[in-house]
């Protein structure tokens, strides 16, 4: 009898222990994604503290000739993350995400190398500043998930546009194509819109609908609006096609102009506005506030920034999937500036040393049309044309960026495949770059620039 109880009672445990791990789960999960490339007219490339080396074809950056080197993130970003769920009952589960993005070049944490980011004397490289070095920059959130009613989440999210770029990007690799790449077009107008800190997002599926929603107060005091990130999803996916629409808004969004170091103030050029000043009595950027290098001030010009995405892909075939979209970007003059007159600190952690408000108001129009073929279960080749104008003063266009992107997949298992990728851009206009002094190419001007780049990606 008592040896009856003793197996009685280790089965009871092991049954709790099974209703337990069934209750509650977390997942490590994580990619790393390595390789080399060879870019023209670029700068260097592993000097670079971004997520990836070498800047994406979408950002011109300082370009002084033909380099060679490591490429990180040349398909998708290295990260490492945390997810888990638990179970509630009655089809209602608890959810969190955390998930940092790295460099596999170097082992730091996703940044553009900006002051405090392990480079303390260069000025903006252009990288991915909506990441900005964040402990979990690419995700920190908690919610609730329910069978019936959706899913609701709070805290750092992907913007609603890069969310869905993934799934309606032919050449979907960010080192070669300029949508993937949470960048202008991935943000939706700025940078620092692909990610959303503080955000509250609303998620529903139902007989192939989709919808989704999002807002990020501001939280100043005595202004609602001031700071304030909205944005709706609405779409259809079924086995064959699906269509996207999402329309967003920021209010008072920031870009990032530049750093400080030295003894004075660094910009990619124009006029700033102190913080402690008003817009009228805006000055040059010289030496009108003294900094230190590493101290985490950064300089930012601001804006209202909306925009409207419009996707779709199409299986033409079992082997022929065809995809197309449509972006429409608006930078207007931001609506509270005077918010930053304080010089507060950033929800990346960075203090704005200076700043200027956005009064060249502008349109960027988006264009993209490609494929994706399976010539067997393991070899995927992708394609893809994309068109980017800027218009300005009505429908004067004043830049035009034109890119070509081509990219080979095989899969050696599910979780690990070799890429090759190329992608080629063509400037005009404003868009086209003029060298600094003292680059190797002093005085010309790029109007071209070619990414080849064989890397190996894995997921765990």
């Amino acid at each position: 009898m008592k040896k009856f109880n003793y197996f009685a009672l280790a089965a009871s445990f092991l049954c709790a222990a099974g209703v337990a791990k069934a209750q509650s789960s977390v997942t490590v999960y994580g990619l790393l994604d390595v390789g080399v490339m060879a870019q023209t007219n670029a700068g260097n490339l592993n000097a670079s503290t971004w997520g990836n080396s070498g800047s994406p074809i979408n950002y011109p950056g300082v370009k002084n000739g033909n380099v060679f080197g490591f490429m990180t993130g040349g398909e998708s970003q290295s990260r490492l993350g945390f997810k888990g769920s638990e179970d509630l009952g009655g089809g209602t589960k608890a959810i969190f995400l955390l998930e940092q993005g790295f460099s596999a070049a170097t082992g730091a944490s996703a940044s553009n190398g900006m002051a405090g980011n392990g480079s303390s004397t260069s000025a903006a490289q252009g990288g991915d500043n909506a990441l900005q070095g964040m402990l979990f920059g690419r995700g920190a959130y908690a919610g609730l998930s329910n069978e019936q009613y959706g899913t609701l989440t709070l805290g750092r999210q992907q913007g609603l546009m890069l969310q869905n770029i993934g799934s309606y990007n032919p050449v979907n690799a960010q080192m070669f194509s300029p949508i993937a790449f949470s960048g202008t077009y991935g943000g939706g107008g700025y940078t620092d819109n692909a990610y959303v800190s503080g955000a509250i997002q609303y998620a529903k599926k139902y007989n192939g609908f989709n919808l989704k929603a999002m807002y990020a107060p501001g939280g100043v005091a005595g202004n609602n609006s001031a700071g304030t990130t909205s944005g709706f999803q609405l779409g259809y996916e079924e086995a064959k096609w699906g269509v996207q629409a999402i329309a967003t808004h920021t209010t008072d969004a920031t870009k990032l102009t530049g750093i400080t170091y030295g003894t004075g103030l660094s910009t990619s050029g124009g006029t700033v506005v102190p913080g402690n000043a008003s817009p009228a009595t805006s000055t040059s950027a010289a030496s009108t506030i003294p900094t230190t290098a590493g101290t985490n001030q950064i300089l930012v010009t601001l804006a209202n920034t909306s925009a409207l995405q419009l996707t779709s892909k199409f299986q033409a075939t079992d082997k022929l999937i065809l995809k197309a979209g449509y972006e429409r970007m608006f930078i207007g003059t931001p609506s509270n500036f005077q918010m930053y007159s304080g010089l507060p600190v950033l929800p990346s952690g960075f203090s704005i040393a200076s700043w200027t408000p956005n009064r060249n108001n502008y349109n960027i129009n988006v264009y993209w049309v490609g494929a994706n073929y399976n010539f067997t279960q393991s070899l995927i080749g992708s394609i893809g044309y994309y068109y980017a104008g800027t218009q300005q003063s009505g429908t004067q266009l004043s830049g035009v960026q034109q890119f070509q992107s081509a990219m080979l997949d095989y899969y050696m298992s599910k979780r690990t495949n070799l890429y090759l990728g190329i992608g080629n851009i063509n400037t005009s206009g404003s868009n086209v770059q003029s060298l600094p002094a003292g680059s190797m190419l002093s005085g010309k001007t790029v109007s071209t620039q070619q990414t080849y780049g064989v890397g190996m990606r894995h997921t765990f």
